[in-house]
Formats: C-alpha cells, structure tokens, sequence
C-alpha cells in the first residue's frame, strides 16, 4: 500500500507541474508545449484513475472475509 501512497503523490505533482506549465506555454503562445502538456496531463489523470479503481478494488478483497474463515464459523 506505502507503493500507491508514494505512485499517486507523484502522479498530482505530475498532474499539477503539468497545468503550470500549459497554463505558462499557453500564456507565452507556445502552443507545441501546451500540447504536449495536455496530452501527457491526461496520460497521468487515466494513470491516476486506473490506480484508484485498482486500490478500491484490492481494499473491497481484504475487507471480505476468505473461504477459510467462513468454514471456521
């Protein structure tokens, strides 16, 4: 878990260095960095979203009891 802790901390550095830097691109008419920056944005927003639903989804299997447990009941 300290592994998807440290991977999401650096995918909203990423996320928020990226908006910075569109937002400065698109101020200074750079529009080959303003593209760039938007298109890896939402490499790392679909990164993000796939580590989520991956952590919910291991969370959900720890909390259900396994087939062992239930049989000791």
């Amino acid at each position: 878990m300290k592994k998807h802790f440290i991977l999401n901390l650096l995918l909203n550095l990423g996320i928020i260095f990226l908006i910075m830097s569109g937002v400065a691109a698109y101020q200074s008419g750079n529009m080959l960095i303003l593209g760039l920056s938007i298109a890896i944005g939402i490499v790392l927003i679909y990164l993000k979203v796939v580590l989520l639903k991956y952590v919910r989804k291991e969370i959900v299997q720890k909390q259900k009891p396994s087939p062992q447990q239930k049989k000791k009941r």
